[in-house]
């Protein structure tokens, strides 16, 4: 099986603190939860999106993992990957579904990009629903 170094780092940085099972599309981590009960969660992700989010993005990493894991609400034992962007609490193996969904812009209305800061780098606003 050819591995990525970085899921090995995050299964053996789990394992410091949790009982980690690999299984079929993730990883299965268990540790005391409230009142010291067991609590099981499903990381839905591929080694590959691993590699995704901790090394090219660099947006998680085993310590964010930790503490998203020690966060989740009772009603959320899955930790989904979307698309190697992040991960997402879900009550299912599925992502949630996206609470913008229905979302329209405003007729002459604009996307920007912030950075850190609040100061936009990047704006597009030269489009309509009836380009030929």
């Amino acid at each position: 099986m050819n591995r990525e170094p970085a899921w090995d780092r995050l299964l053996a940085s789990l394992r410091t603190w949790a009982e980690v099972r690999e299984v079929t599309g993730g990883v299965e981590v268990s540790f005391p939860g409230g009142a010291g009960a067991l609590r099981t969660v499903e990381i839905v992700m591929t080694p590959e999106q691993w590699d995704e989010l901790s090394e090219v993005v660099q947006f998680e990493s085993p310590d964010s993992v930790k503490r998203r894991l020690l966060a989740l609400e009772d009603d959320k034992p899955f930790l989904v990957c979307d698309s190697g962007v992040e991960l997402i609490a879900s009550s299912s193996h599925d992502l949630p579904p996206v609470t913008f969904a229905g979302f329209t812009p405003e007729p002459g209305g604009q996307w920007v990009a912030t950075d850190e800061t609040g100061n936009v780098v990047s704006r597009l606003a030269d489009w309509s629903d009836n380009d030929d």
